[in-house]
């Protein structure tokens, strides 16, 4: 089950949007620390009625399922099947799967790094290491592969927008073979 990167472009705009909304919120209550091994704060533990995203992020979330044949009628639990991440530096991931929040469908994760660490943040799936660009999506099912990330050097944090899709295993072997 390898990742892909889907060739969907994202506006200077767009990223601007939600890297804003990340940095004008990560000091707030809004997000929580991760309690992934590392330094990070994430949208993904605080109640859903607590905050409302941009919607940019909804557009794109809409684009994304339309492109990749995803559906966003069933959503990973977290609020609307996304999480704004910011990790400082000296953040890592230990190697986790995510649950299934479906029994019979898959979490699947489309990440966009909207600012990349000066060194380190890499993604590494089945012992593979991925490259993140700054605004290219990376797509990969994080209920059926282990994956971390390395630990983050320099002083500029990684900050990531994840939209997360629960997808049947056809229809993400359809997707993803289209990519590779």
């Amino acid at each position: 089950m390898s990742p892909f990167y889907p060739d969907i472009p994202l506006n200077d705009q767009d990223l601007k949007t939600l890297n804003h909304w990340i940095l004008s919120n990560k000091d707030s209550a809004v997000f929580k620390d991760a309690n992934m091994g590392g330094n990070r704060l994430t949208t993904r533990y605080t109640a859903s009625g607590k905050f409302i995203f941009p919607e940019e992020a909804y557009g794109i979330r809409e684009k994304l399922s339309e492109v990749l044949n995803f559906s966003t009628e069933i959503t990973p639990s977290f609020k609307d099947g996304m999480v704004a991440s910011y990790a400082l530096p000296g953040d890592t991931c230990y190697a986790h799967r995510d649950p299934r929040y479906v029994f019979e469908l898959w979490t699947v994760h489309c990440n966009v790094i909207l600012a990349a660490p000066q060194k380190g943040g890499e993604l590494v799936i089945n012992g593979t290491h991925y490259e993140m660009p700054v605004g290219k999506f990376i797509c990969y099912p994080v209920s059926e592969v282990t994956h971390k990330t390395l630990k983050i050097f320099g002083l500029t944090p990684r900050i990531m927008w994840v939209f997360g899709f629960c997808v049947s295993p056809d229809i993400y072997e359809k997707t993803m073979k289209a990519y590779l």
